[in-house]
């Protein structure tokens, strides 16, 4: 059964990276995911590491890299499917997760504009299947 929340908050960042999130309520508490990249290419040290794309990270600061396989945004709804070999290390029990977007629409807009620059981060081979 997928997992699912009503986000009431989107919000970007990139003062270090880049970030997208969206947040169940809005002191940043509940469920979340946080979808994460650099602001600059990776570097060697990266590669070695296997952090050479972006990262998601959930609201137990469950991380993995790479892990998204698919994500699409209809109207005020996204899904995001996630790899299996994942869930432990987001502290997932589903590979799916449904989100309401319930937050404002510009909030929502340029959420989906840094979210789309983050995926695309990094290795080709790590980049999901994205509808926007």
């Amino acid at each position: 059964m997928p997992i699912e929340f009503v986000a009431h908050v989107a919000g970007v960042d990139d003062e270090l990276c880049l970030v997208a999130a969206v947040a169940e309520r809005d002191d940043g508490t509940g469920r979340a995911l946080i979808f994460q990249a650099g602001s600059e290419p990776p570097d060697d040290q990266d590669v070695r590491l296997g952090m050479d794309t972006y990262c998601l990270v959930t609201e137990t600061h469950g991380t993995a890299y790479g892990c998204v396989r698919e994500l699409s945004i209809s109207g005020d709804r996204m899904r995001v499917v996630v790899a299996a070999d994942a869930l432990a290390d987001l502290d997932l029990d589903d590979t799916e997760i449904v989100v309401q977007l319930a937050a404002d629409a510009r909030s929502v807009e340029v959420f989906r504009e840094y979210l789309a620059r983050i995926l695309m981060y990094g290795r080709p081979e790590a980049q999901p299947r994205v509808r926007m």
